[in-house]
């Protein structure tokens, strides 16, 4: 008989930004999350430990990243003490070594020969040491942008080795300067300002991707209670996730010496390098049952956002001390829609209600879409905040072709066009792909769903992981930005 796992997890910590008033903070605690987000957490702990065993010998770092970065090393890094860096014929393999940027083939016998424990890759590329990274495990690699990555390393260690103490605001004063993702974080975050900022802007955030898995609960709740947000729509996973933690369970690290064949087992779910126990399933399952139970005596058919309400309705009654996203759309009554509502465990939850039961809860996404319609025609400007791509980021972008064929074919000749005037988005994927979620905010235009993207400085896409740049550009929001709240 195999011996339960559980009890070797490392649990994972919600990533609060209003306890992260430095870099150095908010690095440490993204340790604790997931996806890059923590690649970034971990590897700088690394580089902090390497440091200060060296006792003051410095690390080589072999680069071969964009001229926009040396300013970084020439005036910054260098100047700490904290690193030297090499060309490859300086290199020695039998140290701790930062390699930085691509790397071509001629120079990976050498690279391959150092030991995955003594060397960090930081790359966009996916490039390290074969068999160092694992399926659902990155020890020692950062797959992202070196111009942003960089920056916020060594500003993080400036903190920890007592050389200087960095806000985010202040870093961002900098990171213009070495192109690349640093210089799209700065321009998102100040195009995300001028949405919140403006009154007259009605802000809709879509979301997609593991972010409440990835602890980043917090960070949806920060832009709801803030008043930056007034509309939310999210993929069902999302939400789902997102319950598990406000209904107290929690979520774990992935170590790959168990595997997927003993978590299949013991039924312990994997989502990349997080663990989500089939139990937490169950305690949303209580919850669910409560809340449809409710619905089916009052009202049989509905659209997932009064679904979504009536869960906040419960967790603010039943668990007040807790904090997420559905407990605090409800108090701020902000709608929250999962257009894709059956691809998710709350989706299996209505399911099996209605199979089980004489009463029936019907979904009609129709509602939703009404509610969504509805929210753009009483808007006198329109902004858009994507995490991702995906189902919620077209159908909430839809909106304006909704109007424009609503008025068309039922003669509604009264009702205004409708475009978004703001956007602000992070998402990795590439255009050429072909796919919505790689959809350029300039094609969108030719939808007449977006209005002046090249001309009004109101766009802006930010090519990264949201988990690694989100939580930056949120903060200086937060130390920058007008409370609508």
């Amino acid at each position: 008989m195999s011996v339960d796992v559980r009890s070797t997890f490392e649990a994972l910590e919600p990533l609060d930004l209003k306890k992260c008033n430095t870099v150095g903070e908010l690095v440490r605690a993204m340790s604790k999350c997931s996806f890059v987000a923590r690649m970034i957490g971990e590897v700088t702990e690394t580089l902090h430990q390497w440091i200060r065993k060296l006792k003051g010998d410095e690390i080589p770092i072999y680069p071969n990243f964009p001229s926009d970065l040396r300013w970084l090393f020439e005036d910054s890094i260098q100047s700490s003490g904290k690193w030297r860096v090499m060309r490859w014929p300086e290199l020695r393999f039998d140290t701790p070594l930062l390699i930085v940027g691509r790397f071509g083939e001629e120079r990976e016998d050498g690279l391959f020969q150092c030991s995955p424990e003594n060397t960090i890759f930081i790359n966009r590329e996916g490039l390290c040491i074969p068999g160092e990274v694992q399926d659902g495990y990155f020890p020692n690699v950062v797959f992202e942008d070196p111009r942003f990555v960089l920056p916020v390393i060594s500003a993080a260690l400036d903190e920890w080795l007592g050389f200087k103490t960095w806000t985010v605001t202040e870093l961002f004063k900098t990171l213009s300067l070495y192109g690349g993702v640093a210089a799209e974080v700065v321009e998102g975050a100040r195009v995300l300002k001028t949405m919140i900022d403006d009154p007259e802007c009605t802000v809709f955030m879509t979301a997609s991707g593991a972010m409440t898995i990835a602890q980043l609960d917090y960070l949806f709740c920060d832009m709801i209670e803030g008043g930056m947000i007034q509309y939310l729509a999210t993929t069902g996973a999302l939400m789902a996730h997102g319950l598990v933690k406000n209904a107290g369970c929690r979520q774990f690290k992935h170590r790959p010496e168990h595997g997927d064949e003993l978590y299949a087992k013991q039924k312990i779910n994997r989502v990349t390098d997080t663990l989500e126990p089939e139990e937490n399933f169950d305690q949303v399952d209580e919850v669910m049952n409560v809340v449809l139970e409710r619905l089916s005596q009052s009202c049989g058919t509905i659209g997932p956002s009064l679904l979504h309400r009536e869960i906040g309705r419960y967790l603010a009654d039943q668990f007040p001390h807790e904090q997420g996203i559905l407990k605090s759309a409800y108090e701020h009554h902000i709608p929250v829609c999962v257009p894709a509502f059956v691809d998710s465990e709350l989706g299996n939850d209505v399911f099996c209600y209605n199979a089980l039961g004489c009463r029936q809860v019907v979904m009609d996404m129709g509602k939703d879409s009404q509610l969504l319609m509805d929210l753009a025609l009483q808007s006198k400007k329109m902004g858009i905040f994507s995490i991702g791509g995906g189902v919620p980021r077209n159908n909430t972008q839809n909106v304006a072709p909704l109007i424009e064929i609503y008025k068309a074919r039922l003669g509604r000749n009264d009702l205004p066009d409708r475009q978004f005037t703001y956007g602000c988005r992070i998402c990795p994927d590439p255009m050429w792909h072909g796919h919505l979620s790689g959809c350029s905010y300039s094609e969108n235009e030719s939808w007449r769903k977006m209005k002046n993207v090249r001309t009004s400085g109101n766009f802006a896409e930010i090519h990264a992981d949201a988990t690694a740049t989100w939580p930056f550009i949120l903060k200086w929001v937060m130390e920058n930005c007008k409370n609508r709240g």
